[in-house]
């Protein structure tokens, strides 16, 4: 990786010094951010400042050309490769792709993987890559999604990240793209402050660019270790058992945040500040994940692993899954949606159980909602994001179909009990976290939890370790495990883990016993002892009590060789022939009898040469719990006697005679003792049947209990969360419920079942002129000194509502002591809660007072209008916007000898003399069409049948918003006037 190379040239006293980076994005509208940023930097930071504008195009230079307007600082458009200078501000194009390698800057073509990334982001993963824990990444201005992964890469690398926390949706929040990514929202100006601010504490800078994050602490640093027990103790997490590279990494970084140039400072800066305890924490809960992570592993597990675990499941027997360290939930969702592929129609026959666990309760509450942001579902296929995901709001979530599957909940895997009876463990990219005693318990423990044909699936930079006798690989080129069925070694699986400060304590004892204090002297005696050991030592071995080869001691040639056939370090199966059955035989006297036990005087043969030995054995005592022993080989020289015997017949039977004596003892002591075991195995044996037939009850009934407990435990998550749910909605129509109340304009009171007031809204105290603290609590009768003991509205609340239970639209007119007649319309509800057995009434009051007043005002300017009209001299009609007529008064009705009912509805044209009627017609209809007066006469037939002359003048009626709504005309009769010669 480049960091890596940058970090080797630079120790090795490279030829450049390696600049911090600061790498700035903004939008289009990003400039007045970027002024405001500019206006408040310190010239002198010591960073190097990269900024892209996401909709530059680059190559104009007209935005060099405004940068450099806006501040001291040497401005640099770069073209070929640029060394990064601090204290200079470089201006990107947005359509090229950035590389940093030994602190040069490369502007490269935009590849065909990095496209889909935005300009931005593609900056930030750069300047995180090659900067790691001393990058720092700024967004002035809201690029919408463009920014979020870039900060999240900066992020993960150890880095700092700031967002303008004076943007919309980002204040104090420091959320770019849905996510908590931000380290500090900030206004642009303090941002600037901020990298002064660290950029005058280069001492810390220097520190971790020349020794690097890694080797910055010591891994035996008390502060340290006092920093992880505060953690422990805060967030019953012990970080003690992760990699210590990445823990100080993270700490560091926040050193560098809040300006703490030593770990002594951050420790006591922490305990002044508990809340930095728990931004800590979360810092190192690393949640990194992405859908469909390996594309070819998810592919094998589609093709291969998938269908043979379903070949092997029968009708309601589950598929369960269990996906620890699940982040936000996009592994374990894809699982869901691989499962669903290729279930396809037997979905509903094979149930399916998905555990998703992690540390973060925030990353659990996020996956749960199953919510994600455009970029997140990039590496989602059109078809899948089609079928698994309904948009929201421009997010994606996941339907409800896959969320159904997928059970979420917070679970330490150091230390929490494993799900059992699994099909699939999926955890991917945790052990790289994590050391290695940590590593084998967990794998240890993912072998407990699998089925006999279970699969475990890690990462691509992951393995099982050491553990390869529990596990194979199906597949060399996946990291796709299945468990061994015929594992003969147990697993190392601990409920009751050691605490740190024990594993801390054994440590330091173990050290001091391998190490000890140097001196400048030679130690002349440990020499000397080393070389007689060395040239000395009988030969000797070190066995367990399964006569089991520990260690070599001396040349032990002459009396052990390997045996043909499988290897093997027993010591039965390694001995010269004629010593298998006396080394055996010493063992089991040394083992009884607590002390050494020899035998002498043993003949071998090697080859045609007949030598004699001695062999002891010696119990080994130490603070171990299993038995030890030194067998030591010893050949005799020829006995005296063998001179005097003369015959090496003689001499053969003289030794058989001592073997026979020798092996009658030893039969007669073994006869003895297993009589005696006999009894003992006969005894325990009875016992053992008994108690088998205790345990074998027993232990069905635990594995009934354990179904019943575990059945149990996932109806409870699958009932809580569906609680979590219910609550959320309650909240909601809570909140919902209590605005209607208070925004509804009119009166509203909710009266228990004494009608006493429990509450009233503000629409009640402003119309009726009261306070909460006279109102609430009280009886309805008693508010305002008795002014609301009306009669009608006791009648309301005692008689009827009980009887039917609502009432609407009921009036009743009131008197009140300094408010006046109020003219009130009431509905009312009674209501019983079942979930408390309380009965409630709703009553609403409408204050139609005004309304009243104004109704009656109406009736009394109608009754005036049509008094003033039946009263006028002249003749009036009125039509509306259909030509019908609405109106007549009563001159024109007495004119005409009709009834108001009989000319309702007709034109006022009805009654016109044939010979003037079509040109009444055609200068009303022409008027009419241009809303213009007109003026005519003509002759009309009168209650006599007479046709008289009269004279009609008319004009729009315009209503006084400015409608028009018909035509308002006046005759007066002109007959006597002008007779024949009126004709107009």
């Amino acid at each position: 990786m480049k960091n890596a190379s940058d970090n080797k040239v630079q120790s090795q006293g490279g030829p450049f010094r390696r600049v911090p980076v600061v790498a700035i994005g903004a939008a289009a509208d990003g400039m007045e951010a970027l002024t405001d940023f500019l206006r408040h930097l310190p010239l002198r930071t010591g960073f190097a400042y990269l900024f892209l504008q996401a909709s530059e195009a680059g190559g104009d230079g007209r935005l060099s050309e405004t940068v450099t307007k806006l501040t001291e600082m040497p401005v640099v458009e770069p073209e070929a490769p640029a060394r990064l200078e601090p204290d200079r501000l470089y201006v990107l194009p947005a359509d090229k792709a950035v590389r940093i390698t030994a602190g040069t800057l490369h502007l490269e073509p935009v590849s065909e993987p990095d496209a889909a990334q935005l300009p931005v982001d593609r900056m930030f993963a750069a300047v995180a890559e090659s900067f790691r824990e001393s990058a720092v990444a700024v967004v002035l201005s809201g690029p919408g999604a463009d920014g979020a992964l870039g900060l999240k890469a900066v992020k993960l690398a150890g880095g700092l990240t700031f967002v303008n926390g004076s943007l919309e949706g980002l204040k104090a929040t420091g959320r770019v793209g849905g996510e908590g990514l931000a380290d500090l929202a900030l206004p642009p100006g303090d941002i600037a402050e901020e990298l002064g601010k660290i950029g005058r504490h280069k001492e810390l800078y220097n520190w971790v660019f020349e020794q690097g994050a890694e080797n910055a602490i010591s891994n035996t640093d008390e502060d340290l270790a006092g920093l992880l027990q505060l953690l422990k103790k805060s967030t019953g997490v012990d970080f003690s058992q992760y990699k210590m590279s990445t823990i100080k990494r993270r700490i560091i970084r926040r050193m560098m945040l809040f300006k703490q140039d030593t770990l002594k400072d951050y420790t006591q800066f922490i305990r002044r500040n508990t809340n930095e305890v728990s931004l800590l924490y979360q810092d190192l809960l690393i949640n990194v994940t992405t859908f469909f992570r390996d594309r070819e592993a998810t592919e094998y597990l589609r093709s291969t692993v998938l269908p043979r675990i379903i070949q092997s499941k029968g009708v309601n027997d589950p598929i369960r899954i269990w996906v620890p360290a699940c982040s936000t939930g996009q592994e374990a969702y894809s699982l869901a949606m691989l499962v669903m592929e290729v279930l396809g129609e037997n979905i509903n026959n094979i149930p399916v159980q998905i555990f998703a666990t992690d540390l973060s309760e925030n990353a659990i509450n996020k996956a749960r909602l199953g919510m994600y942001s455009k970029m997140d579902v990039l590496e989602v296929s059109a078809k899948r994001l089609q079928r698994f995901f309904t948009k929201m709001d421009g997010s994606y979530r996941i339907v409800k179909s896959i969320r159904d599957l997928c059970v979420f909940a917070t679970h330490n895997i150091a230390k929490d009990p494993p799900f059992s009876r699994l099909d699939i463990i999926s955890c991917c990219n945790l052990m790289i976290y994590l050391e290695n005693q940590l590593q084998k318990r967990i794998v240890a423990t993912f072998h407990y939890a699998l089925k006999s044909n279970g699969y475990l699936i890690l990462g691509k930079s992951e393995t099982v370790g050491t553990a390869t006798y529990l596990f194979a690989q199906p597949d060399k080129k996946y990291k796709v495990y299945s468990k061994k069925k015929d594992a003969t070694a147990k697993a190392l699986f601990e409920m009751n883990v050691r605490t740190a400060e024990a594993e801390r304590s054994g440590m330091l004892a173990r050290r001091d016993l391998v190490q000890r204090p140097k001196t400048d002297e030679p130690d002349i005696d440990r020499v000397v002892d080393a070389m007689l050991l060395k040239k000395y030592t009988p030969a000797s071995v070190i066995v367990n009590q399964d006569l089991d080869i520990v260690q070599f001691r001396g040349s032990t040639g002459l009396y052990l060789e390997p045996s043909p056939g499988k290897a093997s370090l027993n010591l039965m199966k390694m001995a010269r022939p004629g010593l298998g059955f006396e080394l055996r035989n010493i063992v089991h006297k040394a083992q009884k009898s607590g002390e050494p036990a020899r035998k002498s005087r043993l003949d071998i043969q090697l080859g045609a040469k007949h030598t004699q030995i001695a062999i002891e054995a010696i119990p080994l005592r130490g603070e171990s719990p299993e038995e030890y022993f030194l067998v030591v080989f010893e050949e005799l020289p020829p006995p005296a006697e063998e001179k005097e015997l003369g015959s090496s017949r003689d001499r053969r039977a003289k030794q058989l005679e001592a073997e026979l004596t020798a092996l009658r003892e030893d039969m007669r002591s073994i006869l003895e003792a297993q009589e005696a075991a006999n009894e003992e195995l006969q005894s325990a044996n009875e016992e053992i049947v008994s108690s088998n037939e205790e345990l074998q009850s027993i232990n069905e009934e635990l594995e009934t209990s354990k179904e019943e407990i575990e059945s149990s435990n996932e109806e409870l998550i699958t009932i809580n969360q569906e609680l979590q749910v219910r609550n959320e909605q309650l909240a909601e129509a809570l909140e919902y419920s209590e605005a209607v109340f208070t925004t509804i304009r009119e009166s509203l009171l909710i009266l228990d079942k004494d009608l006493q007031v429990k509450t009233a809204n503000q629409a009640f105290y402003r119309t009726f002129l009261m306070r909460e603290e006279e109102t609430e609590g009280r009886l309805l009768y008693e508010l305002g000194n008795g002014q609301w003991n009306i009669p009608k509205l006791k009648e309301l609340l005692e008689r009827i509502i009980p009887q039917n239970s609502i009432f609407h639209g009921y009036e009743i007119t009131h008197n009140f002591t300094g408010l006046g007649e109020k003219v009130m319309l009431l509905n009312a509800r009674r209501i019983i809660q079942k979930t408390r057995g309380e009965e409630l009434t709703l009553l609403a009051i409408e204050d139609i007072t005004e309304h009243r007043r104004a109704q009656s005002l109406l009736f009394e300017r109608e009754a005036w209008f049509h008094n003033m009209t039946d009263n006028a001299p002249v003749m009036i009609w009125v039509v509306d916007t259909n030509k019908f007529s609405s109106f007549f008064n009563k001159a024109w009705l007495e004119f005409r000898g009709l009834r108001l009912e009989e000319a309702i509805g007709k034109s006022w044209i009805e009654g016109v003399h044939p010979a003037d009627l079509d040109r009444c017609v055609a200068t009303f209809d022409t008027c009419f069409a241009a809303r213009q007066p007109f003026e005519l006469k003509y002759r009309v037939q009168r209650y006599d049948d007479v046709y008289r002359w009269v004279l009609n003048r008319s004009k729009p009626n315009i209503a006084p918003d400015g409608r028009f709504i018909g035509y308002i005309g006046t005759c007066v009769e002109i007959h006597e006037q002008d007779g024949e010669k009126g004709i107009g």
